[in-house]
């Protein structure tokens, strides 16, 4: 039998429970308030004391049998539509619970790849690491040799060897990094310096090359100490210092700070620079993972500011940057104040 026939037999029941409803009570019923709002009528026999078994009697004759199927047919509809709506609601709701049970099914099944991706990705870079850091190391020994530096060539080619290695182990630190901080639930907050932060994010800069170039303000002083990731926020300050210089050269002056607004509920730290500045076109996206700019340096794994954007939100804060070119890029982020630290850390 097809979904049509038992539709059709399911309501067949209802139909006919509503038919014998109307026909043996509402059209009764209908005749005892016809005979009661209007006691002039004189067309049902019998005794005139009798004004409730008379109707009911009456309406039972052969000559209030078009009443009586009226009054069934009505029934009928009545029921054949309740059961056809009960019908479509219980349909439904069986659909529905396939679909959750469905998608439950899917869900544990996208949790046991995603899991299983994350180990491989886990295992990956750790042969990744293991890998590069051979390369490097091999690529130094080499240029620690007299023999292979006087060859100038050669000399060269293990120079970029190294680089190009120590590229694709930054690509891969922070594609670790970004996917850790979307995947932790909060930072481990503890109380952290903001001057200890700004200090040590300038130091992991101090190199000959860039000693003179990484400058430090005086408003960090005046800084309570704030309720943060200490590691994380210290990332996003030298993701923000390597960015400055990534795309604007090693000669770039970079100038980090931060203050305390005046109501004492964040703190606003700076990364300031004189380089060439953001395009305009780009600044609604900079953001974005993977987002391009348009300097032609190719170090950059696109990944570096959506990190800094990450963490800075995990901590309810806020990032942004102003630029106008040629005059450099200022880059600003909040961390509040009122959050307390984690006991666990």
């Amino acid at each position: 039998m097809d979904e049509t026939g038992i539709r059709c037999r399911s309501l067949a029941w209802p139909a006919t429970a509503g038919f014998l409803f109307g026909y043996v009570v509402l059209h009764p019923v209908s005749m005892i308030v016809f005979q009661w709002l209007d006691p002039r009528v004189g067309a049902i026999p019998g005794d005139e004391a009798d004004r409730f078994l008379g109707p009911i009697g009456h309406s039972f004759h052969v000559g209030m049998l078009p009443m009586g199927l009226i009054f069934g047919l009505i029934g009928a509809l009545i029921a054949a539509f309740h059961g056809r709506h009960r019908l479509m609601l219980t349909a439904q709701r069986d659909r529905l619970a396939e679909q959750a049970a469905l998608l439950k099914q899917k869900n544990k099944e996208l949790a046991r790849l995603e899991l299983a991706n994350r180990r491989t990705s886990q295992f990956m870079a750790h042969d990744f690491k293991s890998a590069l850091g051979c390369i490097t190391g091999f690529a130094g020994e080499l240029l620690r040799q007299p023999r292979l530096r006087k060859d100038t060539e050669v000399a060269e080619a293990l120079v970029r060897i190294r680089r190009q290695a120590h590229r694709i182990m930054g690509s891969v630190m922070d594609l670790l990094e970004f996917a850790r901080v979307r995947e932790r639930d909060a930072p481990r907050m503890k109380l952290v310096s903001v001057t200890d932060s700004l200090q040590e994010a300038v130091s992991d800069f101090s190199l000959p090359a860039h000693a003179e170039h990484v400058t430090l303000g005086g408003h960090h002083a005046r800084c309570p100490r704030l309720p943060a990731d200490p590691r994380l926020l210290r990332r996003v300050l030298c993701n923000l210092i390597s960015n400055a210089m990534k795309h604007n050269g090693p000669k770039t002056h970079v100038h980090l700070d931060g203050q305390v607004d005046v109501l004492r509920t964040e703190v606003l730290f700076s990364c300031c620079d004189d380089g060439a500045g953001v395009a305009p076109e780009v600044l609604p996206t900079i953001f974005t993972e993977f987002a391009g700019t348009d300097d032609s340096s190719g170090d950059s794994t696109g990944l570096g500011l959506a990190f800094c954007k990450a963490v800075v939100e995990a901590h309810h804060g806020r990032i942004w940057c102003e630029s106008t070119q040629p005059r450099g890029a200022r880059f600003f982020f909040t961390i509040p104040l009122h959050k307390e630290p984690d006991d666990g850390h």
